[in-house]
């Protein structure tokens, strides 16, 4: 059950996702490419799950919690997996040397909603995305109780901050 509802490749207004280290501003080397890929899951990663619905948007700041922009809209297949999307991401040269202060981040970040009927939705923040490299984000979604409301956020109410600065 494998639907895309936006471009495989993003649009020129969605290319702002790197951003600089001292200041977070948004970077324009993003001349790069790199993949993402969702791995949904449930039972602590024991089962997957096909048909959850994944929203990706970039990361405008480090505060930047909901991100601009939907780049897309993905589903899970049987094998809980999401169709492999190629994004922006800085050349990898940025990566090569340890960063002076104000260079950019060598990596682009995008923000992820998972929903699934039945299940907590989640968030994910700041994913990164290096360029010539595939990343895998998994996410394993919490069972709704019977009794419980459809589509409510995660009942400790987590968000997953995938990118936190490194020091690179």
């Amino acid at each position: 059950m494998e639907r895309n509802t936006a471009n495989q490749q993003p649009t020129d207004t969605a290319t702002d996702r790197s951003t600089d280290r001292s200041t977070d501003r948004p970077s324009d080397q993003l001349a790069g490419q790199g993949k993402l890929v969702f791995q949904i899951t449930t039972a602590s990663g024991a089962i997957p799950l096909e048909g959850a619905e994944i929203t990706l948007r970039p990361t405008r700041s480090a505060s930047d919690g909901n991100g601009g922009e939907v780049i897309a809209v993905l589903y899970s297949d049987r094998d809980g997996k999401s169709e492999v999307l190629t994004l922006p991401a800085p050349l990898r040269s940025l990566s090569l040397e340890p960063a002076k202060d104000g260079a950019p981040i060598p990596y682009a970040l995008y923000n992820a909603d998972v929903r699934m009927e039945g299940f907590y939705s989640q968030s994910y923040i700041r994913i990164p995305v290096f360029d010539g490299i595939t990343s895998i984000q998994r996410a394993s979604l919490i069972p709704l109780p019977e009794n419980g409301s459809e589509g409510g956020s995660r009942p400790d109410g987590e968000i997953f901050y995938e990118g936190e600065s490194p020091n690179l």
